[in-house]
């Protein structure tokens, strides 16, 4: 009997134990399920990463990775809620808003107003909403290709359309039941039906309570010319208010919306130049990434974007910002835009209390090392698609004399790094940039000299700027080699403690510079808070030979090997996977 009855309280015990389970368990069980949502909100996808678009395939990518949370929410009404909660939690939604590619005024299946729509009727699900991702589609009509792809995105559903007349009224309620100036609650109003590309950044900025990491993107790259002067209303800011008449109403307006006292972190992507207005307004607020597109601006464009950056608002707009991550779009520059050059320096004018910044350098696993630029040395007819006229071009120089003009003073990393003189004192961790700042050149360029960094602690550099490369396809008879004659002392920050170099090879185990790293810490503890080299291979080098360098199994390495056996610190050879633009380096 005794035994009867115990199996009997086992089998209760275990038909109880699913939903027995607190929320906190099932919801870590659950988050399993989209392990990367958050990388996701800021427009990597680890795995697969997009080859053309990246707002569609973001898109395309939520929907499909939460699938099995659908199903999930089905079984009982105790795991829609959970399921729910997560599915909420990391939201990556289109912005086509309310409607439709053409002007219809009629009933939309847009993604953005389903959720606006839940969010009105079902207030306790606000809370749940953390991250957001909201990507704004083309508006021109020419971008036929791109508008084919939201339009598969967005528009592939079966569910009740919503009337645009319906979010609008409630989206007004809203707005009027907010503690805001009267001006302001009337523009919001109307910009809902103006403007409601804009108008929806200020919504969730409403209805989002625990909102801590906010991301846009734009591409619409061809809606108008951004940089005339009497067009300032073209930079948004938090509050989605484009009308520059109200700009310090809205601003002084902002801390009333509920998301200005949660977040923490800002990313804008963007066609177009772009300036946040509203940052200051955000008191938690210290993270800003920044992606632009800067190629192809013509002077007037450059300057501007000087005037924009380095006026007095933007200091004060910016002060609370301590960590900057810049993204140039370096697939789009190019080797011979020097607008695009000038404007990293510009964007860096009003940060004056930086404690990182971050230069966006692709991780070597997610580029086909036959286009890329960090593998041009080896792949240097494949780097890109060269200029159709051959051996001339414009002006009557030569296509390769072109890549050696670009390698000048603008292309030199003390000339980046000598526009980060203004945050010298205080900047903590820095990641210089690969791309075309790799590229070898005909000119001796010494490594930047970060021993005048004196809090300066993480740096990460590409072994390109440590190891000068010899181009070999040029036609010039006679090449100056570059020479980085810098020694290890004379250049790293005396409270280097993390030194990571990017898409590495053998070269840079063998190399004097590293080798003289190795004996000056050992004989004099050069840098007495060093703790871990690290040394990241790129794609040039297979997973079979790194491998083989880390089992230690080339006797050319050995030495390498003998000089990390002795020393101080740390040293880890890996593979270059890393994603700054999710992970960074502070």
């Amino acid at each position: 009997m005794a035994t009867s009855s115990l199996r009997f309280d086992t089998k209760v015990h275990a038909a109880q134990s699913l939903n027995d389970l607190p929320n906190e368990l099932i919801l870590n069980v659950l988050s399993r399920i989209d392990p990367h949502a958050s990388e996701r909100i800021l427009g990597h996808i680890p795995d697969d990463p997009p080859r053309g678009l990246l707002d569609p395939y973001l898109i395309r990518d939520f929907l499909e990775c939460n699938q099995s949370l659908y199903s999930i929410a089905l079984t009982s009404r105790r795991f829609r809620d959970v399921a729910q909660e997560q599915l909420l939690y990391a939201p990556v939604i289109g912005g086509y808003a309310f409607r439709k590619p053409g002007g219809s005024t009629g009933p939309s299946r847009s993604r953005v107003l389903y959720l606006l729509r839940t969010l009105f009727v079902r207030p306790d699900l606000r809370r749940h909403v953390r991250r957001l991702r909201l990507c704004f589609p083309p508006l021109d009509s020419t971008s036929f290709l791109a508008t084919s792809q939201y339009e598969l995105s967005e528009f592939n559903m079966s569910a009740e359309p919503v009337e645009f007349s319906d979010i609008v009224c409630q989206g007004r309620g809203m707005i009027s039941s907010l503690d805001l100036p009267n001006d302001l609650k009337l523009v919001m109003s109307m910009q809902l039906s103006l403007d409601t590309r804009h108008a929806l950044t200020g919504m969730f900025m409403i209805l989002l309570p625990q909102l801590g990491v906010l991301s846009f993107s734009d591409d619409a790259a061809e809606v108008s010319q951004p940089w005339e002067l009497d067009d300032r209303h073209l930079h948004p800011n938090l509050g989605g208010i484009l009308m520059h008449r109200l700009m310090q109403a809205d601003e002084l307006s902002l801390p009333y919306l509920a998301a200005a006292a949660t977040l923490t972190r800002i990313k804008v992507s963007s066609a177009q130049l772009i300036r946040l207005d509203g940052v200051n307004r955000c008191p938690q607020v210290d993270t800003l990434d920044i992606s632009m597109k800067l190629a192809g601006l013509n002077h007037n464009q450059v300057r501007e974007l000087l005037r924009l950056f380095c006026e007095p608002y933007a200091i004060t707009d910016f002060q609370r910002i301590r960590h900057l991550r810049i993204d140039c779009q370096v697939k789009s520059v190019g080797v011979w835009d020097l607008a695009a050059r000038s404007c990293l320096s510009h964007l860096l004018l009003p940060f004056k209390d930086l404690k990182s910044l971050d230069y966006y350098a692709e991780p070597a696993s997610e580029k086909n090392p036959f286009r890329s630029v960090r593998a041009f040395p080896q792949y240097q007819a494949n780097i890109q698609a060269y200029p159709d006229e051959g051996a001339h071009v414009a002006e009557g120089t030569y296509w390769d004399e072109r890549i050696y003009n670009a390698r000048t003073q603008f292309t030199d990393y003390q000339y980046l790094v000598d526009s980060l003189v203004h945050v010298r004192e205080g900047l903590e961790s820095l990641r210089l940039p690969g791309g075309f700042w790799t590229l070898p050149g005909a000119m001796r360029k010494p490594l930047p000299r970060f021993e005048l960094f004196p809090s300066l602690h993480t740096l990460g550099l590409p072994q390109a700027a440590i190891l000068s490369l010899k181009l070999d396809n040029m036609r010039f008879p006679e090449i100056v080699k570059g020479d980085f004659e810098l020694l290890p002392t004379q250049v790293l920050p005396p409270k280097l403690r993390n030194l990571k170099i990017f898409d590495a090879d053998a070269w840079i185990m063998l190399s004097p510079w590293l080798e003289e790293l190795f004996t000056r810490q050992a004989e004099c503890n050069q840098w007495p808070n060093l703790t871990k080299l690290e040394l990241l291979v790129g794609p040039l080098i297979d997973d079979f030979d790194l491998g083989r360098w880390i089992r230690r199994e080339y006797p050319s390495l050995n030495h390498f090997w003998k000089l990390v056996d002795k020393a101080s610190f740390r040293v880890v050879v890996s593979r270059d996977n890393e994603v700054p633009a999710v992970h960074g380096i502070h």
